[in-house]
């Protein structure tokens, strides 16, 4: 897997990409305005005698070395902060979702996402989180709990969500299971066989997104993997399918990234791997719109 990999990215960034794995990650964190503001949350990180960069107005950026102090912070316990990947914090910005607005987040655990979706909505509207395995929607439920998210969490197999609700949600983040190669690195062993049979619970997950997304809907489809089968792949499926869709721009913000690559579909370029470094996890993200 990893010659097929290395060909989707020129020397220079794969290089990157093998030495962001080298060192510890600097730590990204999320406001939860549910529950805290900027000026409130600047001051405790003066407190702790932090120093930090503000990426937004939502995330800030510290040393890999601070993590065990924001964990252990009083904010923190409060949960008035989420401890994020920047990365993730950018698949959840970019489904754009408004106040008021039906929205799934289908792959939900531990519900990082969610709590930036629920940020974004200002906790109105219809938030719906889902989690198939059983341990994990617990840690979810609770999360959502603790952290102050208006949410309704469900446990069931994503692949039945658009034959249980059709043409249901405005929007729908579909961050999906993958096999981490982006988080976890290349020490990771995977067949291209077992490559594939997650590409195909992953293409029949999107097709069920898909279903239960309303006409002029948007969806975020998002891997932390570099495949090109769990990525592309996926992506040109639902071209297609039955479905008429329209792919759109990414808001990178600060990441850098490169156009993702099809023989297929020019349109595809519109979809980003973001190139991962000390600051952020590599991820794939494509943003989708339903028109029929």
């Amino acid at each position: 897997m990893l010659s097929k990999i290395k060909a989707l990215y020129t020397e220079k960034e794969f290089i990157q990409i093998l030495n962001s794995f080298e060192k510890k990650k600097n730590i990204c964190i999320f406001l939860n305005t549910l529950k805290c503001n900027f000026k409130e949350l600047e001051n405790d990180f003066l407190n702790a005698n932090l120093e930090w960069k503000k990426i937004n107005e939502y995330c800030y950026l510290f040393k890999a070395e601070d993590k065990n102090i924001l964990s252990s912070m009083k904010s923190f316990n409060e949960f008035k902060f989420y401890i994020q990947n920047y990365s993730s914090y950018l698949c959840a910005l970019n489904l754009d979702v408004k106040e008021g607005q039906n929205v799934l987040d289908m792959c939900a655990a531990p519900g990082g996402k969610s709590i930036n979706l629920a940020n974004f909505m200002k906790n109105t509207g219809y938030l719906a989180c889902n989690e198939i395995s059983k341990d994990r929607f617990f840690v979810l439920q609770k999360n959502l709990q603790n952290y102050g998210i208006n949410a309704k969490c469900f446990m069931k197999d994503g692949k039945t969500i658009g034959k249980l609700c059709p043409l249901k949600f405005d929007k729908i983040l579909l961050d999906a299971p993958c096999s981490t190669f982006a988080k976890i690195g290349f020490n990771l062993e995977k067949s291209y066989k077992e490559i594939k049979n997650i590409a195909k619970i992953q293409k029949k997950l999107l097709h069920s997104a898909l279903k239960a997304l309303k006409v002029g809907g948007e969806l975020v489809y998002s891997t932390c993997t570099f495949t090109k089968e769990e990525n592309e792949e996926v992506i040109e499926n639902a071209l297609k399918s039955e479905f008429k869709l329209e792919i759109l721009d990414i808001n990178l913000e600060h990441a850098i990234a490169k156009d993702a690559q099809s023989e297929f579909f020019k349109e595809i370029s519109k979809c980003k791997r973001i190139i991962p470094n000390l600051d952020y996890d590599g991820f794939f993200i494509a943003k989708l719109r339903k028109l029929a």
